[in-house]
């Protein structure tokens, strides 16, 4: 391949491979500091909401449920909105991460249980608009179970498919909630930087290309 070829297809890289970084420091954030669910993985918070339910524990129950219902949010905003020019949805996505990053600063990252809500809710929104964009783009940046069977599935049946794009997405989704949690430790307040930080990778990577909507 061309030395031309292969930038543009690195390129075209760059954006699924820094939504789904991003995607995994956010839900870093959100187990670890937003009352222990997740922001993006709706089916493993679905079973924390049914495991609140059965056992009547607000606690178990306010945290997923909320993520869930923000995701769902974010889903339906990014469809509802106008059809924005690149990368017009990443920056809404972008605001959220901002109003998360504010008021994780503003607690010293130790948000009481309501702002954790809060927080967790934008976080939620975010990464519900961000799957809706990833959908656009015919790649997977916050739910990969579906990433991962493909990739076995193609690696058993030595089908060629799509094995090494998956792998790096689901690389990118711990690589981010790796650095993520090593901030947590290192400079707690400095966490939500980073998935600002990815995002404005991811839209940068992808400025000149075309995104598919469907």
């Amino acid at each position: 391949m061309e030395p031309a070829g292969l930038a543009r297809r690195g390129g075209r890289r760059v954006t699924p491979l820094s939504l789904a970084a991003c995607a995994g420091a956010v839900d870093l954030i959100a187990i670890v500091g937003l009352g222990g669910a997740f922001a993006s993985v709706v089916t493993g918070n679905l079973v924390t909401v049914g495991l609140g339910i059965g056992s009547t524990s607000d606690h178990a129950f306010a945290a997923p449920a909320v993520a869930v219902g923000a995701y769902a949010a974010g889903v339906a905003l990014a469809l509802w909105v106008p059809r924005f020019r690149w990368p017009g949805h990443l920056l809404v996505e972008l605001a959220l991460l901002g109003a998360l990053t504010g008021g994780w600063i503003a607690t010293d990252g130790e948000p009481g249980r309501t702002n954790r809500l809060l927080l967790l809710a934008a976080g939620s929104l975010a990464m519900g608009l961000q799957s809706v964009v990833a959908r656009w783009l015919h790649e997977s940046t916050t739910y990969l179970t579906g990433t991962l069977t493909g990739a076995v599935h193609d690696l058993v049946t030595g089908k060629r498919g799509q094995r090494a794009a998956a792998v790096g997405q689901l690389a990118a989704l711990t690589a981010g909630a790796t650095v993520a949690a090593a901030l947590l430790v290192a400079a707690r307040w400095s966490v939500p930087l980073l998935a600002l930080f990815l995002l404005v990778v991811a839209m940068l990577g992808r400025s000149r290309l075309p995104v598919t909507r469907g």
